[in-house]
């Protein structure tokens, strides 16, 4: 993961784990069994959008809240059951996925507090995203010497 968080909406507080590497982005908390209460996976997506969540690998309902880039609540989809899908129509940076009835009582343009923990150290590597990388340039070096 790439690091540690505090979000902080209304009277509610969530220790969570930060996704903001592409593997991360995808897997999410699919294949997990359960989450602790009060804690839960902010996913960073770099700049406000409009996306889908996919609960399909999920093992336990949750409830998903999008934040905008002004830290402000645009969304709240509760008790998501796994196999859904959740699109909004509201722009956002972050989700919030956190265990079915924990946002009870968030609405929009409720205001997030988010405040980083721990993160990655500067020169921790991202081993997927080098894999990756190394992949591609082993097949764009095959596919020239093909040519």
């Amino acid at each position: 993961m790439a690091g540690q968080a505090v979000v902080i909406i209304r009277d509610k507080q969530w220790q969570v784990s930060l996704a903001t590497g592409y593997l991360e982005l995808i897997q999410g908390l699919s294949n997990i069994s359960q989450m602790s209460s009060g804690t839960g996976m902010l996913f960073d997506l770099g700049y406000d959008r409009i996306f889908t969540v996919t609960t399909k690998e999920m093992l336990f309902p949750i409830d998903i809240l999008r934040i905008s880039s002004a830290m402000t609540v645009v969304d709240v989809a509760h008790d998501v059951q796994p196999g859904q899908l959740v699109t909004s129509d509201t722009p956002a940076q972050y989700f919030l996925e956190v265990n079915a009835g924990e946002a009870n009582g968030i609405s929009q343009s409720d205001r997030a507090s988010i405040q980083l923990t721990s993160s990655p150290s500067p020169m921790q590597i991202d081993v997927s995203s080098f894999v990756i990388t190394l992949l591609a340039m082993v097949l764009m070096t095959s596919l020239v010497r093909v040519s």
